[in-house]
């Protein structure tokens, strides 16, 4: 049922002051925080309105305004690891270690909810206004047919803990925990498999500009391969690939790694730069604009990058970020720490599109966190 933690139990403010100028980019940071009892892995998203949903692994379900005030919460009996995904009717739907996929409106409340059966790790991907496509620990890739209440099942042998996306041809790209990604139809029929030797986790496929598929996994390698599974290239780094690549505008490919590094690729796989960070890289880069990328380590650092590879400046966070930031419509960045803090960063550029000034600002709500029970399943170590 509806859980309402409104009423803020402990807030702080902490301000700073620092000025730093790099590459021609400078910016000045105040803070403002608050906290949550409960480690964020899964990452927040904005809903058609500018809100904000993430959940966390105290069970609880958050909803922000583009402000960072809480405006409403939701408590299920498991783990909520999976990231959100707004639907193409606006609902927002996320998957639970309690087995249950849950469907809310844009401020929270609950419409609906489904158990298909085994828990729910990652997003959901959706395929026109009526399939959802997500993988369970029960070791099954499943498409399910929201009008008809029917499942069509992929069976792997071993849990599915890869983000699934849908390309452009229809069918559907999703890793699993079987070294294996595999390109499905929308009946769940294979169409290719893809042989990796590590883990396929979290690590979202992405179709880029030229139309092929890149991929991380935990063999320490990005992989690219075509819409049909042919293997063109692929690029290796020094640690296991958990965050899923982005592309920029002009055509980079970017992402982390368990090595510490934050890589930029080309679109042939030859390394363009690479920036280091203090700890391994697990969260997913963002675009801020056409200059700017940012992106979390483990480290407790949110960094904020060029597009050509460098480091303009870093926050302490206060955690360990899992979680990948993301970019709301009012500018502002939004990312969650594994230590249950939430950030609401607004910044503001000047007329050359150079950071000006940066105003961070944490506004959560402290919840009392509940004991964990989810299905026996063990707490993830990355």
């Amino acid at each position: 049922m509806k859980s309402f933690i409104l009423s803020l139990l402990l807030f702080f403010t902490i301000s700073t002051s620092t000025f730093a100028q790099l590459n021609k980019f400078s910016f000045h940071i105040n803070a403002t925080t608050a906290n949550f009892k409960g480690a964020f892995f899964s990452s927040p998203v904005k809903t058609l309105n500018d809100n904000v949903v993430l959940g966390s692994h105290n069970k609880n379900i958050y909803f922000f305004n583009n402000q960072g005030k809480l405006i409403n919460t939701f408590k299920a009996k498991g783990w909520i690891h999976a990231t959100p995904k707004v639907l193409s009717n606006n609902l927002i739907s996320i998957g639970s270690y309690d087995g249950f996929i849950y469907f809310f409106d844009q401020v929270g409340n609950l419409i609906n909810k489904i158990k298909p059966g085994g828990s729910i790790f990652t997003e959901v991907a959706e395929i026109g206004k009526n399939k959802l496509i997500f993988g369970t620990n029960k070791g099954r890739i499943v498409v399910y047919d929201i009008k008809k209440e029917h499942l069509k099942v992929l069976k792997v042998k071993k849990l599915v803990h890869g983000t699934p996306t849908v390309l452009n041809n229809g069918n559907i790209a999703i890793g699993t925990n079987h070294h294996k990604l595999f390109i499905i139809d929308q009946d769940a029929n294979i169409k290719a498999v893809i042989k990796t030797k590590g883990w396929i986790m979290h690590s979202k496929p992405l179709q880029l500009d030229n139309n092929n598929v890149v991929f991380g996994s935990y063999d320490k390698y990005l992989y690219n391969i075509t819409p049909d599974g042919e293997l063109l290239w692929k690029f290796k780094t020094d640690g296991k690939i958990h965050a899923s690549p982005i592309q920029t505008k002009d055509g980079t490919i970017v992402f982390g790694s368990f090595d510490g590094y934050v890589y930029f690729v080309s679109r042939e796989g030859d390394l363009i730069n690479k920036v280091k960070t203090d700890k391994k890289v697990v969260s997913t880069a963002a675009i801020v604009n056409d200059s700017v990328l940012v992106v979390g380590s483990f480290d407790k650092h949110l960094y904020f990058l060029s597009n050509k590879g460098e480091i303009i400046n870093k926050y302490n966070a206060g955690g360990k970020i899992f979680s990948s930031p993301i970019v709301l419509k009012n500018g502002s960045i939004v990312c969650s720490t594994m230590e249950g803090l939430v950030h609401f960063v607004s910044l503001t550029f000047d007329k050359n599109n150079e950071f000006k000034n940066t105003n961070l600002t944490r506004a959560v709500t402290t919840g009392t966190e509940s004991s964990i029970n989810t299905l026996a399943l063990p707490n993830p170590t990355y």
